[in-house]
């Protein structure tokens, strides 16, 4: 949970400080709600009253006043001391200390209980409410009065009404997802989505609900692996793409939410329609390339790389990748391409400690692949020079490998397999103090 931290933070201080605006405490009494909620349900069944526009408009504030309740004058991150300032002492409270040794507090009150992890309030839960989902009421009352206020009398009134909903179903939409509500967490955003469509809005487009309709999609689709919600997080991601929000991880989450799903042949799509935007982005050339070997279209992915290159020469990992693609090919011939791109990419940023990891390797191969037809072969010359050969790759090997290991400050998993190669070398080498060198580094890792 501590991971959408930064959305709650976001949205709660523009609550709070919105919430700071009000000068006059007013605390909503759920008996004297509940009987207006009795009339106005009453109302919307009178052939008179339910064709007036005011009667839903009314109806859309009084189900705002529900949501309120109890919530009136509560902030994210207040105390109990300040809430016991405006609603008085509890009927009780419930104390837990949770595993973490956080210790858990919860008020409880007639309508309300407050749960304050640590002394800060952290969600809340409401107790026989007078409706499961207020909120919605007043969304549809609100369109409900729009569609017979047919002289646009109430539009301004009801535009600032549902910019108000909007603001409470955010604050709703926090306190599922710190409740574990998933579910209920994506229903408020995209209602928040919902308002947005409406003419008085004209579209209107909240990237934050949108972005965090996709989060919460995907992580319900991972919990419960549906995939129907990563398809939902995907369109949901399409909608920030067209705006440009996010950039280039927009599409790079969209890739891995297509991976995840199987379709591998979509996540090509979206990142070569992520490149057409974003050709200078390394990150996009990599995943483009790497789509391209999972599908096993290596002639496609050499045609992709060519083109990249030819756009942008300067590139290092251009080259990289396309020593990538050329040594899956089976023609013996690419092997050489491919140690000249990655030859290239060396020259352009010697730094990539990558690069000269796949290239030590391939030198290993050839050498080992020697040493493995030396042993087969019956004509001693022809031995004699196939291990002559074997050594020359191995020699070429051993600096490359070297330099690949002493670059390489964060990839352990390659940092042992660059050791194991060496290992393997300077065994068969005979070179001692360069395997017990290289057997004690592996031991360290």
């Amino acid at each position: 949970m501590r991971k959408f931290i930064t959305l709650v933070i976001i949205v709660t201080a523009i609550l709070s400080m919105n919430g700071q605006d009000a000068t006059t405490i007013v605390l909503l009494k759920p008996s004297a709600v509940k009987k207006k909620v009795e009339k106005s349900n009453a109302d919307i069944q009178d052939s008179k009253k339910s064709i007036k526009a005011t009667t839903w408009q009314k109806r859309g504030d009084l189900f705002q006043d529900v949501f309120n309740i109890g919530l009136e004058q509560t902030q994210e991150g207040m105390d109990p001391k300040m809430l016991t300032l405006f609603y008085k002492e509890p009927i009780s409270k419930e104390s837990e200390t949770m595993e973490d040794g956080s210790v858990k507090e919860t008020y409880v009150y007639e309508s309300m209980k407050y749960t304050f992890v640590n002394g800060i309030l952290q969600e809340w839960e409401r107790v026989n409410p007078i409706h499961e989902d207020p909120l919605r009421v007043s969304i549809d009352a609100y369109k409900k009065a729009l569609e017979l206020d047919t002289n646009g009398k109430l539009e301004k009134k009801i535009k600032e009404s549902l910019i108000e909903v909007k603001a409470l179903l955010k604050r709703q939409g926090v306190n599922y997802y710190y409740s574990e509500d998933y579910e209920g967490a994506l229903g408020s955003f995209e209602d928040v989505l919902e308002i947005n469509q409406l003419d008085l809005f004209a579209g209107e487009m909240d990237t934050v609900m949108v972005q965090y309709s996709g989060i919460i999609s995907r992580e319900i689709a991972g919990k419960t692996e549906n995939n129907e919600l990563f398809v939902k997080a995907i369109n949901y991601y399409k909608q920030l793409a067209d705006v440009g929000y996010g950039g280039p991880n927009t599409y790079l989450q969209m890739k891995l939410d297509y991976m995840t799903i199987g379709d591998t042949a979509a996540a090509l799509d979206i990142l070569k329609e992520a490149y057409e935007k974003y050709p200078d982005t390394v990150n996009i050339i990599a995943n483009v390339a790497d789509a391209y070997i999972q599908l096993k279209d290596i002639d496609g992915g050499i045609a992709f790389m060519k083109t990249v290159i030819e756009n942008n020469p300067e590139i290092p990992e251009s080259y990289y990748w396309q020593g990538r693609m050329m040594i899956n090919k089976e023609e013996v011939e690419f092997i050489d391409k491919a140690i000249d791109s990655y030859n290239k990419a060396a020259e352009l940023d010697p730094s990539i400690y990558y690069v000269w990891y796949d290239l030590g390797y391939i030198y290993y191969l050839q050498g080992a692949d020697y040493f493995d037809r030396s042993n087969e072969e019956q004509h001693d010359a022809t031995r004699e020079k196939l291990i002559e050969l074997g050594k020359e790759k191995y020699q070429v090997a051993i600096p490359i490998l070297e330099k690949a290991y002493s670059l390489n400050e964060d990839n352990e998993s390659v940092k042992l397999e660059t050791l194991d190669l060496l290992q393997r070398i300077y065994y068969k080498e005979e070179m001692t103090e360069d395997y017990e060198r290289v057997k004690a580094l592996k031991a360290d890792l």
